[in-house]
């Protein structure tokens, strides 16, 4: 019931819940490739500002997700129930005791690298990437619900301005390279991890909720997605060599990418073909799918930005 304590074993539970841990396996290469092409060595990489830049860029996601969580404590009743099982486990007051003091580590964390990297544009694309992170949920904007907008909060709150910032965070002057590999990264990843969105068309319009699927409908949303997809890998396949030379890890970026575009123009068919409801429904395992190509390529792109650091 809301209003007991839980014990400290399921606290913690939903505490870890509530972040969405399962995203671990994505998060990581969010920060790992801009690392990479952001530093100039391997002992650049392994400092400890880039453990902080780490630690920053996870702790501002699952800030975007504790938010969520709150926001949509009813809805999940009947969608997620697992999401609010835990808001309601803690408790609503403590959800915004752990939003507060991640929020709190969060500023901490980005004004100290900022000074310790001397680059006070830092700040821009941090403060960006927090009011996307809490409006993506809450009025006014409440971006979940913003049509095309959403697609554009998930690319840059999610991806490219913590991309930018970790990229500043080594202290160097920007490499357009690097940024324009950072923005084809935001592409092609968003297009993938949000495939889920389509299984939830029918529900979220009963909720009232306008997501880029309900604003664009099924067939355009997703083809949509495949040029996002697209338009993203060509970004990297051009800058990455045009800037740091040819580099063994475009191999493996360019397989993880083909198979993604397969991927995502299998769903595009399959969604054309089908009436709305049977569409729907079979999203649902499509959408188990677009987590393990988005972790797919996000992997490979680390590898390609791994190679790069090599060969410097």
């Amino acid at each position: 019931m809301p209003g007991e304590r839980a014990p400290l074993a399921a606290r913690l539970k939903y505490a870890l819940v509530i972040r969405r841990y399962e995203f671990l396996p994505v998060y990581v290469p969010l920060v790992l490739t801009p690392a990479l092409l952001g530093a100039r060595s391997w002992g650049e990489f392994a400092s400890l500002d880039a453990v902080l830049a780490l630690v920053y860029v996870i702790s501002g996601l699952q800030v975007a997700n504790m938010t969520n969580a709150l926001a949509d404590r009813e809805q999940d009743r009947q969608l997620k129930s697992r999401q609010s099982d835990a808001v309601y486990g803690l408790g609503v007051p403590r959800v915004v005791a752990h939003i507060a003091v991640s929020t709190a580590v969060c500023a901490a964390l980005a004004l100290y690298l900022t000074v310790r990297a001397q680059q006070w544009g830092m700040l821009l694309p941090a403060l960006a990437a927090g009011l996307i992170g809490f409006q993506y949920s809450l009025p006014p904007l409440h971006l979940k619900s913003a049509g095309l907008w959403q697609l554009l909060a998930l690319q840059n709150g999610c991806v490219f301005l913590p991309g930018l910032f970790v990229l500043w965070s080594f202290g160097h002057p920007l490499e357009w390279g690097s940024v324009v590999a950072v923005l084809g990264f935001a592409l092609a990843l968003t297009s993938l991890f949000v495939t889920s969105h389509g299984e939830d068309y029918l529900v979220d319009g009963r909720f009232g909720i306008r997501t880029y699927v309900r604003a664009l409908g099924l067939v355009r949303a997703f083809r949509v997605q495949l040029a996002m997809l697209v338009a993203g890998g060509v970004l990297i396949l051009v800058s990455v060599p045009a800037t740091f030379g040819f580099s063994w890890g475009l191999l493996p970026f360019l397989a993880a990418w083909l198979v993604s575009i397969r991927f995502l123009d299998a769903v595009v068919r399959d969604v054309r073909r089908a009436p709305l409801h049977e569409a729907v429904a079979d999203l649902h395992g499509k959408s188990l799918l677009g987590p393990y190509h988005s972790s797919l390529l996000s992997w490979a792109t680390v590898v390609l930005a791994a190679s790069v650091l090599i060969g410097r």
